[in-house]
């Protein structure tokens, strides 16, 4: 018989923060670039104008007021919106890896265990 017990939980949150009103200036930059962009498609009908936001639509959407990413140049990018994490070489471990195994230090932590005390990490 097995004893299986949950001793700890652990949780990676990256250190940069994006507010609403950040990701909103960010976003409704990159709504103007898209309807310069396409300026003639909008006004022939074929695409419709990206439309602007605001912080208060966003948070009674959501309820979220702020979020934690891993790239905040890139995210708040109006050319990209997205993260600009580096690639890494394949012999080092990639971003998931790492959030993961940070997690786990986090969660021994709080068991007060080694990792060699433990049979299985979720």
């Amino acid at each position: 018989m097995h004893n299986v017990a949950i001793t700890g939980t652990g949780v990676f949150t990256p250190t940069e923060v994006i507010s609403n009103d950040e990701l909103v200036a960010s976003f409704n930059a990159y709504a103007d670039l898209y309807n310069i962009k396409n300026a003639g498609r909008i006004a022939a009908g074929e695409l419709e104008a990206k439309p602007q936001s605001s912080a208060d639509f966003i948070l009674a959407a959501s309820g979220i007021e702020q979020r934690y990413v891993l790239d905040k140049s890139g995210v708040l990018d109006p050319t990209r919106m997205f993260p600009k994490l580096p690639q890494r070489a394949d012999d080092s471990p990639g971003y998931m890896a790492e959030i993961g195994v940070s997690a786990c230090k986090k969660a021994l932590a709080a068991a007060g265990l080694e990792a060699s005390q433990i049979d299985l990490m979720i």
